[in-house]
């Protein structure tokens, strides 16, 4: 098996295992892998296996696509080993039996020729830039700033597509054979282990993963632990809020060794191999292959490149990584004492005309000894994608749903595009803020007086997990509405009127009182199934209802409502139609029945052009 090493020009890597036909490579969302940076097109390259080779194949980039420093055009095979380069970013195949990659891609590449770029670039339709979107060909070298946002995103790997097709099989390993986790950071976590002891795991805030942790930094299912056919343990970042780092690096996935420091969100655990112990509660630092700190050869290498006074200087400052102290100095150290409680006055300072002036000509306080503060004080860092995406969590949860959107909105990138997590929060956001909507009608519609005006939106939002107990509110409202109105036309009914019909007639009377009576009958039970969520009795019912009398519009309606609970959404598509053509057009649900067909309708077409 094939996995594919990226690297950006600050020597960050990521490792992708090649388990697809197919991978796409680009900057706008979509692809299977997304480079963020400007000098890589929207729909750059795709690596394609054929016949048991991978060839590479550029898009129409603007920039091009090179393999060993030449530009390709159209498909070209790859070895193991070749360089590919795409804007900044460096990519290599390498064989999953080879050692891991730990230093950067060595492929020797000859000199680059200069290459005039053309004046009017050929673009496809696709391709073109919308405005403001920057250009493709900018080789500028980064700014710090630059710099910094590419060390938090280097790449953006689908994992969704490249695990979807990896074949693993889930088994149960010996207790004495697992592997551990253990807890070190935070203080209400520490100490707490998680034996290993199947080949996948979940991680994540909720009970419904292999291993709990309940803490707020964690996304509901954050990461998974799996072992590999080959014995090798991986650990796999799930598209969290927050992230994955392995021994301080950022990765959508790492291979683990005995001793590894895995921080999910802010939680810090250690990977121990089978029989390894940990190193205590007060260290974290990363082991290397082997479970043994690389610190001692790190501070020996100092020590040969420093010498003298400056190891003496960098021992110093190493006090808590397992160091020698350098002997203490011979001069005395002079010891700070506690202030007096009425500290002399300050001498006075005479005026310093290169000095801004003090108060005496402005009225601002000088402090002595200190330089005036610049005008224009440095502007605060900009929060993170992962403060805006924990603020719009926090607003959602309290059901603030424009302060959420709006600190999603905050997370657009310079072509105006949402991160994956972004994006399907938004979603979420956007669904509920549908359901808000249409609480409010039925609220409205019973506070009016009309409770057959809150059935059509109540059925609409049946499935709101942020507002499901205002819901269930409105719902049992509804009922005693309902109750009340049917028991107020039972108590009106005049008496039957005694007409003289003949005996055929009474007997066709009394069969069709009959169905009628029996079509009542399943048209509220399958309504109340439906209230409690047994959707699959609910479903029974309602074919008995519309196989019996096929033209009446209430077992229409409660058919395709059960279906569309059960996702079975086409067909309920087909009975909500029905529904339409046999029911009166004064019918109270035929309102909500219409907006929920073309909200279906829309969607179709949407997909269907996507």
């Amino acid at each position: 098996m094939l996995k594919l090493i990226i690297e950006d020009d600050e020597g960050r890597k990521t490792v992708v295992p090649f388990v697809r036909d197919e991978i796409t490579i680009g900057r706008q969302e979509g692809n299977t892998i997304r480079l963020t940076e400007r000098n890589v097109s929207r729909r750059h390259a795709r690596l394609v296996r054929l016949n048991g080779h991978v060839v590479v194949e550029d898009l129409g980039s603007y920039n091009g696509t090179r393999i060993n420093g030449e530009r390709i055009a159209g498909q070209s095979p790859l070895s193991e080993g070749d360089l590919i380069q795409i804007g900044d970013y460096d990519l290599a195949l390498q064989a999953e039996g080879a050692a891991n990659a730990v230093g950067p891609i060595t492929t020797k590449v000859p000199t680059r020729r200069q290459e005039a770029e053309p004046e009017e670039p050929d673009r496809s339709e696709s391709e073109e830039e919308a405005p403001g979107d920057g250009d493709e060909h900018d080789h500028t070298p980064p700014s710090q700033a630059s710099a910094d946002k590419r060390r938090n995103s280097t790449s953006i790997i689908r994992l969704d597509h490249v695990e979807a097709d990896r074949p693993r099989k889930l088994e149960d390993i010996d207790s004495k054979d697992a592997p551990r986790l253990m807890v070190l950071t935070p203080d209400e976590l520490r100490g707490q282990e998680f034996a290993c002891i199947r080949t996948e795991l979940r991680i994540g805030r909720t009970d419904d993963n292999d291993i709990t942790l309940d803490h707020r930094s964690l996304s509901r299912t954050h990461a998974k632990l799996v072992r590999e056919a080959t014995g090798e343990w991986r650990v796999i970042d799930m598209q969290s809020a927050n992230g994955m780092t392995v021994n301080g690096e950022s990765y959508a996935q790492a291979t683990l060794n005995s001793g590894d420091i895995v921080e999910l969100g802010h939680v810090k655990l250690r990977f121990l191999a089978a029989g390894d112990a940990g190193d205590g509660d007060d260290s974290d630092a990363p082991a290397s292959e082997g479970g043994m700190s690389k610190m001692p050869l790190v501070a020996g290498l100092i020590a040969l490149l420093l010498g003298g006074g400056g190891v003496a200087f960098w021992m110093s400052k190493q006090q808590g990584l397992g160091t020698v102290t350098p002997n203490p100095p011979t001069e005395p150290v002079a010891i700070q004492q506690p202030p007096p409680e009425n500290p002399p006055a300050p001498p006075v300072q005479p005026p310093d005309e290169n000095k801004v002036p003090t108060t005496a000509q402005t009225g601002t306080p000088e402090v002595p000894g200190t330089e005036t503060p610049p005008s224009n004080p440095p502007e605060p860092p900009k929060p993170t994608f992962e403060q805006h995406m924990a603020a719009a969590e926090a607003a959602f949860k309290a059901q603030d749903l424009n302060a959420a959107t709006a600190a999603l909105e905050q997370t657009r990138d310079a072509a105006g595009n949402l991160p994956p997590k972004a994006q399907k929060f938004l979603d979420i956001v956007t669904a509920e803020e549908a359901v808000e909507g249409h609480l409010k009608v039925a609220k409205e519609a019973l506070d009016s007086g009309k409770p057959e005006g809150a059935v059509a939106p109540l059925e609409a939002s049946a499935k709101t997990k942020l507002y499901a107990e205002r819901h269930a509110s409105l719902t049992r409202q509804l009922n005693a509405k309902l109750k009340e109105i049917e028991d107020a036309k039972t108590a009106a009914k005049p008496p039957p009127e005694v007409v003289q019909t003949s005996a055929k007639e009474a007997a066709a009377a009394a069969a069709a009182a009959e169905l009628d009576s029996q079509t009542t009958e399943r048209i509220i039970e399958a309504r109340g199934l439906i209230k409690i969520q047994k959707y699959q009795e609910a479903l029974a019912v309602a074919e008995k209802c519309a196989s019996a009398d096929p033209k009446n519009a209430e077992c229409q309606l409660v058919l395709g409502v059960a279906k569309a609970r059960l996702d079975r959404v086409d067909e309920g598509a087909k009975h909500y139609r029905k529904f339409l053509n046999l029911a009166p057009p004064d019918h109270p649900s035929r309102k909500g029945v219409q907006d929920l067909l073309d909200q279906y309708e829309g969607a179709k077409r949407k997909n269907q052009g996507g």
